[in-house]
Order: structure tokens, then sequence, then C-alpha cells
């Protein structure tokens, strides 16, 4: 059958499943517990507000469902290369990891995140939460699953899944294009359905696009709740933040434990403005350096220095708005294609709530940058390994 431009392309899974060690495990969860308690408090986000726009330094009572953290696992342990807020593939890989690792056949610690109903609950009750901190003891009934143009999206499939989701547990769900939420008194509505909360999968982080207008007035009012918040894609997203958690002097300066700042600075890799930096010394240590836009996602207009034109790193540097991070290779595995078996790169994303790991899942690939298009690669499970103590 012919595939239309509106129909998703089918979800790839990769023949492999990452083993992560349980010592790598625990280090990404340190590691989100400890972004978490930064991003949050005071003296960081007064740093991180000066000179923000307002829809930046709004500050809604909930938080981002979901988190995504992304890690490449060095020699050293789990480098964090970057966070997402609205990470796609809870579902389709997470629940695809606990799907997979059946805890007693593999010996894995993988029963920390089964069973796959028991996640699923957590799952849901993680967005009763976020409606909870914005109007305790109001029942969540109704929630748009919203995104740009919906239909077309790649991870279309998984809307659906949570859709399915929400409904299975009592609550009328629905995906949306954001241009159909319509400002209503006192609220949001879809359809003439008053809205209690919006799962916004649109990458419009700021809400500045018209398609954006009715959301973003009633967020700003308080009428709506969203998740993730753009005030969460602006404390902890914005890939300048890394600048700040790479830098244990930066973090002491604005009152971090100094076990959370030693800590983060060792797991973030290096990360510096690309202006502050300048070209020449970009240029003269490039293979050391990967260039990203801040605020950008998905791995678009990522480059590898090793890989770059001096021409194209000094349009980069004039257009403005990109980082350089210290590059951390990922690592590798053997996945099982139709062409029989092959090594492929993979990185480790860990799905958070707050300061909770919820979900993992790994993707394999090849090429520069982390991509779902490499045949034979696409989301691959990932089984923790028990702690030798308790094998």
């Amino acid at each position: 059958m012919t595939r239309t431009a509106a129909e998703p392309a089918a979800i790839p899974y990769a023949g492999s499943i990452v083993a992560l060690e349980h010592g790598d495990f625990e280090a990404i969860r340190r590691t989100v517990a400890a972004l978490h308690r930064v991003a949050h408090g005071e003296a960081y986000q007064r740093s991180v507000d000066a000179g923000a726009d307002a829809v930046a330094r709004h500050r809604p009572p909930n938080f981002a469902v979901f988190m995504g953290y992304d890690f490449h696992l060095a020699p050293e342990g789990p480098r964090l290369i970057e966070i997402n807020t609205n990470a796609g593939g809870a579902l389709l890989n997470g629940l695809h990891t606990a799907a997979l690792c059946d805890a007693k056949k593999l010996a894995c610690l993988c029963s920390g995140l089964l069973p796959v109903q028991t996640m699923l609950e957590r799952l849901v009750e993680a967005f009763r939460t976020e409606l909870a901190l914005a109007h305790p003891g109001r029942p969540l009934a109704r929630v748009a699953i919203a995104d740009d143009r919906p239909e077309s999206q790649f991870l279309r499939t998984e809307f659906d899944l949570f859709a399915d989701l929400f409904r299975d547990a009592g609550v009328d769900a629905r995906v949306c294009d954001v241009r159909a939420l319509e400002r209503v008194p006192g609220g949001l509505a879809l359809a003439g359905r008053a809205l209690d909360l919006v799962y916004l999968r649109d990458t419009d982080w700021r809400l500045e696009e018209a398609r954006s207008a009715a959301l973003l007035d009633a967020y700003l009012a308080g009428d709506v709740v969203v998740t993730p918040s753009p005030r969460e894609h602006h404390l902890l997203a914005n890939k300048r933040r890394l600048a700040l958690f790479s830098s244990a002097d930066a973090l002491l300066s604005l009152g971090v434990d100094a076990a959370d700042a030693a800590w983060l600075a060792a797991v973030v890799p290096e990360t510096r403005d690309l202006a502050e930096l300048g070209a020449d010394a970009a240029w003269a240590e490039r293979d050391r350096w990967v260039f990203k836009p801040a605020a950008a996602f998905g791995s678009r207009a990522v480059y590898r220095g090793d890989k770059i034109s001096r021409r194209r790193l000094a349009e980069i540097a004039a257009q403005g708005g990109f980082v350089a991070q210290r590059r951390v290779d990922p690592g590798s595995v053997a996945v099982q294609t139709s062409d029989g078996p092959r090594r492929m790169k993979f990185d480790v994303r860990a799905y958070a709530y707050r300061d909770e790991v919820l979900l993992l899942g790994a993707r394999t690939y090849e090429g520069q940058v982390t991509n779902m298009r490499t045949p034979g690669g696409g989301f691959s499970a990932i089984c923790v390994v028990r702690d030798p103590a308790d094998r």
C-alpha cells in the first residue's frame, strides 16, 4: 500500500537489547534528581530569568510530563548530552523496554520499572498530579493531546496510545491540532468541551506561533494546565543551561549543594556559548566539540566539529544561538539486521517526571547524530543489569 503524506511512518525498532550496568542506571537516576533540585532553586531561577520574556518567566504550579534526559555511555560512566521537555517515545520506546525485558529470565533490575500495568498507572498518575498541583481536588476528566498537524507527525502512533491510556483510566482524551484549541471564558475548550489539561507535544516552546494563541492566553491566565510547561523548557531544556550544569563554579555561585555541583560538572560535558568561545578558538579545537542550536530539537542543525567546514562554522557563529559542547562518543551495540549482525551507535534516554526516572529506552543509529532513519536502527530496549551483590 502506498503511504500518503498525511500518514505517519512506521515506527522502527532495532533488533537489539542494550545492557545497562546497575551503576550506570544509578548514575542516571542521581543526575535526574540533582537537575530537578537545581532547576527549582530560587537563585538558579532568578539567574536564568534575567532578560527572559514573560512566557519563560511565568511560573505555573506544575512541571513536565515527560522530561527526556539523553545520555552517552562513556568509559567513565553516563554523560548527559541533552535534555528535552516533550520527549517522544515514552510509550513506544520506554514501554517497549518494559515489555521485552522479562526480569526473571534476564536476571535484571528492570523489575524496578515493571510490571507494565503498574507502569501505565504511574504514567496516568503523573498527569493527575500535574492537574492537582494547579487545582487540588479536581478530577482529571478531559485531556487534549495537542501538536502541530499531529496527523503528519512521525510519532503519531504514540498520540493514539496516550489517548487509549487515558481512556482506559476513565479520562476523555482526544488528539488534536493546537489550532483547534478554543479560548472560552475561564478556560480552554476542544470541540466545545472544556479541558482540564493539555499534553503538549508541539515544539513551539514559548507558544509564540499564531497557532498557539488560544493556548498561550489560557496558560498565562492559569485557566488550563499545560504539560510539559514552557517554564520547564526554559529551566532545563534550553541548551544554554548545559553551560551552567557543566560548571561547578557557576552552580556553587547559585547556592547549589556542593555534592550536586561536583556531580553535575562531572556528568555534563563542558558546554560553552559559541559566541563566547569564538569561532577561531572553536575551529582550533573543532575535533573536541559538537555545535548545537540552543533551542532546537531532534538533532536538527547539530554539527560534529570533526565534520564541519570552516565556512559553515563561521556561518553558525555569525547566526548566533549556538552552543559548543565537548564531544562524548556514544556507545555501540550489536544489532541484528536483514544483512546480518552489525555494530551501531546508541544513546540512552531516561523518561522522567520531576526527580524520578519512570522509563528507559535507547535509540540505535549510524551517522553523526541520533536519527531514526538508519536501516536496522531505531528504538531499542534496555535491560538494567542487577547489582552483583543481588545476583
